[in-house]
């Protein structure tokens, strides 16, 4: 996996669990890995170091795979969005096919779409 696949994944996450979380550590995470401060910058806005800013962002890493082992939400989401993927596809063969209202499918990809978009 390389490094923007590993950062969208924990910003994945991030958006099931950040709940679960402490403000102090949803605020570590928001500033490394959405708004890209340093450890540095971090510690210093918190009034610790940064070798304490890497090991709560290593807790809290640690904590939101534990839950997604738990709830599994992550790969529920992907899973759904796979299949919103071939619906999609599967839409677009029946638009090709001139025996099919055109109407009755554009009403199915926006509910699709509706349904992909509150996920």
């Amino acid at each position: 996996m390389n490094l923007p696949e590993t950062r969208q994944q924990k910003n994945l996450l991030f958006d099931f669990y950040e709940v679960l979380l402490t403000a102090k550590q949803r605020e570590v995470f928001t500033m490394h890995y959405m708004e890209d401060h340093s450890l540095a910058e971090i510690g210093d806005f918190m009034g610790i170091t940064p070798q304490a800013v890497a090991d709560m962002l290593k807790r809290v890493n640690g904590r939101l795979n534990h839950y997604d082992k738990l709830l599994g939400m992550t790969e529920k989401f992907k899973n759904q969005q796979a299949l919103a993927t071939k619906i999609n596809l599967a839409l677009d063969d029946l638009e090709q096919n001139p025996m099919e209202t055109g109407a009755i499918i554009a009403q199915i990809r926006r509910l699709l779409n509706n349904l992909t978009s509150n996920l």
